[in-house]
C-alpha cells in the first residue's frame, strides 16, 4: 500500500513555460531536453537534461572517455533536523572499479534540492591515469556545472 505524506517541505518547482495540462489532443509536451556543458577538449564535462513533467533525468559525461560508470537516483524529502528545509534521500549505483559516484551524487543532490523534484544522474568521466588535481578539476567542474544547469532549468 502506498503511503503519501500530506506535508511536504516547499512544493514541487514547476519548469517555466510548461504546460500545466494539455491544450489539446496530440499537443501535450512530455518531456523537454537541454544540453549544459562547460570546459573543452580533456576537461570538457556536459549534461544532457531530459526534464519529465515530474522529474529530471541527466546524462553527465567528460573527460577523454564518456561511459556509465554510476547512477544515482535522489528523491526529495523534508529535513530529518525538522529545520523546514529540503534534504534529499540518495542511492547510488556504481560500475565495478569506477569512481564517479563522488561527483555524479553531489551534482544529483544539488538538483533535487534546488528543484525539489525527483532527479536521477548517470554519470561517466574518465580520463586516463587521472592525477590528484585532475579529479579535483572535475569535481569543482561538476559542482559549477549543477549551478549553470539549475539556473537553464529555472529560467
Amino acid at each position: 500500500m502506498l503511503v503519501r505524506r500530506k506535508a511536504f517541505v516547499g512544493q514541487r518547482r514547476r519548469f517555466p513555460g510548461w504546460p500545466r495540462q494539455a491544450a489539446g489532443k496530440g499537443s501535450q509536451v512530455l518531456m523537454k531536453i537541454e544540453r549544459v556543458s562547460l570546459g573543452e577538449g580533456r576537461y570538457a564535462l556536459e549534461a544532457v537534461v531530459v526534464r519529465t513533467q515530474d522529474g529530471v533525468n541527466v546524462c553527465l559525461g567528460g573527460g577523454e572517455k564518456t561511459h556509465i560508470g554510476t547512477v544515482v537516483l535522489c528523491q526529495p524529502r523534508p529535513s530529518l533536523k525538522g529545520d523546514g528545509k529540503t534534504s534529499t534521500t540518495s542511492s547510488v549505483l556504481n560500475l565495478i572499479g569506477h569512481k564517479d559516484g563522488e561527483l555524479a551524487r553531489a551534482f544529483a543532490e544539488k538538483l533535487c534540492r534546488a528543484l525539489n523534484q525527483t532527479v536521477v544522474v548517470t554519470a561517466g568521466i574518465h580520463i586516463e591515469s587521472a592525477a590528484p588535481q585532475e579529479i579535483g578539476y572535475f569535481l569543482k567542474a561538476a559542482e559549477e556545472l549543477g549551478e549553470k544547469t539549475i539556473e537553464v532549468l529555472l529560467n
